[in-house]
């Protein structure tokens, strides 16, 4: 990781070196580390947007109707005090987790046998090296983050990004989806404006001041909330945004799979038959900003898989 000064990064992002400084002891810099009296920077850290644009546009009306969260929570607990056998759980985990990668590639176009057959390293002429390094990354960077989230004695545990889930983190993990297939892919977010459905106005942003918007309800307006509606916001938000140029809905999967591992849910497996039903629900949320049916969905599935795991 390569670092640069507060002078370095006053001249990259053209503000004053005592708003650097001020964003740095704020903690409002990705990565951003402190020795002695010298402020680190990543040199790839984002710049931050002015907060009083984020105050102002932060305000999304994201409503839920009342959802009963006591199955789940109870279910939830129980798993965690009986996972002891991690063989078990561990041939558990990998089909399911070939199983939210159906879902999570639906929007690629791959026949859903050929993403089984890369999945079970079976040989595959359907595809090309591009399309099945894709699906090979995707299943890496989940395993990955069942590693960083020490879910359980499953996998062993690997050293946990902090935090989890940011900026930074979130350009990262999108560029581990292209290992492989272009090395030299840069996290830069799609050139675009797009309407911010605020309560109060109707108004168009860049897409980097809606993606920090996003992160700052994200660590801020949700903190407290059930982990599964998080995951849920989260997800629709980066499908509302769509930062990137390619793989909208994947990377929006991965991340909604990020935030439920790291609070011990397992992964919302969506069967194939659904997925219509689901992407049916998300148009309909965004139109109107209930995430109640899709949230629903999606408390659903991971009780079927917290019940699949209490049979084992």
């Amino acid at each position: 990781m390569k670092y640069i000064s507060v002078k370095e990064a006053s001249k990259k992002w053209g503000i004053s070196e005592r708003r650097v400084r001020i964003l740095c002891s704020e903690n409002r810099i990705d990565g951003v580390t402190k020795s002695s009296w010298a402020w680190n920077i990543p040199s790839n850290a984002p710049k931050p947007s002015d907060g009083r644009t984020i105050r102002h546009i932060k305000n999304i009306d994201l409503r839920v109707d009342t959802i009963n969260f006591s199955s789940i929570s109870k279910k939830k607990e129980e798993f965690n005090k009986i996972i002891s056998a991690p063989k078990k759980y561990k041939e558990f985990f990998d089909k399911r987790l070939n199983m939210f990668l159906l879902f999570a590639l639906s929007d690629e176009g791959f026949a859903e046998s050929d993403i089984m057959d890369v999945l079970n390293n079976k040989e595959t002429f359907n595809l090309s090296i591009n399309e099945k390094l894709l699906i090979i990354n995707s299943k890496s960077i989940i395993i990955n983050l069942f590693k960083q989230t020490g879910y359980g004695p499953i996998l062993p545990y690997i050293s946990k990004a902090n935090p989890f889930i940011s900026e930074q983190r979130l350009n990262d993990l999108y560029l581990d989806l292209f290992k492989g297939i272009d090395d030299y892919k840069k996290n830069e977010y799609r050139f675009a404006k797009i309407v911010n459905p605020s309560a109060f106005e109707q108004k168009e942003y860049d897409i980097d001041i809606q993606m920090e918007t996003l992160i700052f309800q994200y660590e801020n307006d949700w903190s407290y909330i059930n982990s599964v509606v998080k995951a849920s916001f989260m997800f629709a938000g980066l499908l509302r945004i769509k930062p990137f140029e390619e793989h909208s809905f994947l990377f929006a999967s991965i991340i909604f799979a990020a935030i439920l591992l790291e609070d011990d849910y397992p992964l919302a497996i969506i069967p194939i038959y659904l997925i219509k039903e689901l992407k049916a629900d998300l148009a309909l949320t965004l139109r109107q900003s209930n995430y109640t049916k899709l949230i629903n969905l999606f408390l659903s599935s991971i009780e079927n898989e917290f019940d699949s795991l209490l049979s084992l």
